[in-house]
């Protein structure tokens, strides 16, 4: 009882998200900071944009909200599936697009 109990409570915040929408490195264009070619986006609770591979099925957090329940969510590192930058060696793509493309579905 008490595990199903816990079970519900960790998934409390999915239920109530959004419904996530497919985004495709031919939609941003240079601005796409993944490494796969489609990611379905969702905002959760507490405006916390997170990615989910469509293949792997795993979720990565995008912002800070959501990389503050990785652990309670279960998500797997953003760094993972971030993709370098190649104009500027040494870093990465800048997320910043799907943040706002994240956070005007949690409108």
């Amino acid at each position: 009882m008490r595990k199903i109990l816990l079970g519900l409570l960790l998934a409390s915040p999915l239920a109530l998200a959004a419904p996530p929408k497919l985004i495709s490195a031919e939609e941003f264009g240079a601005d796409w900071p993944f490494t796969t070619e489609e990611m379905h986006l969702q905002c959760l609770p507490g405006n916390a944009v997170v990615v989910t591979d469509p293949e792997s099925g795993r979720m990565y957090a995008v912002n800070g909200a959501a990389s503050g329940k990785a652990r309670q969510l279960g998500l797997d590192p953003l760094e993972q599936v971030w993709a370098e930058s190649e104009s500027i060696p040494g870093t990465k793509v800048s997320v910043g697009t799907v943040i706002k493309a994240g956070l005007a579905l949690c409108n």
